[in-house]
């Protein structure tokens, strides 16, 4: 069976190994993909959001302040099985502290 990512996914596995960051997470209940699980993160160099979507659609977004360069901006479809779990991997790379 394969594990679901979504924002109790995040908290429970992502957050946790991100020191420096603060969180805020959202809900909105209607949107373009049914309703939204959004976690914003920031720390003073690396900010962002991630957009759970109740219709299994997934957005990522990664912004680097230093070099003010856009890191990651994707929005997938839930087909798109393979490319979430790629995606999920480049985000953890970008945002967790080596």
């Amino acid at each position: 069976m394969e594990d679901v990512k979504d924002i109790e996914w995040f908290k429970n596995n992502i957050a946790p190994k991100l020191k420096g960051y603060e969180f805020n997470y959202r809900f909105f209940k209607e949107g373009d993909f049914g309703s939204l699980n959004q976690v914003e993160f920031n720390s003073k160099k690396i900010g962002g959001n991630i957009d759970f979507w109740s219709r299994e659609w997934l957005g990522v977004f990664v912004w680097n302040y230093e070099t003010e360069e856009q890191l990651l901006n994707v929005l997938l479809e839930p087909h798109q099985r393979q490319e979430k779990e790629e995606t999920f991997k480049l985000l953890e790379e970008l945002i967790i502290e080596q």
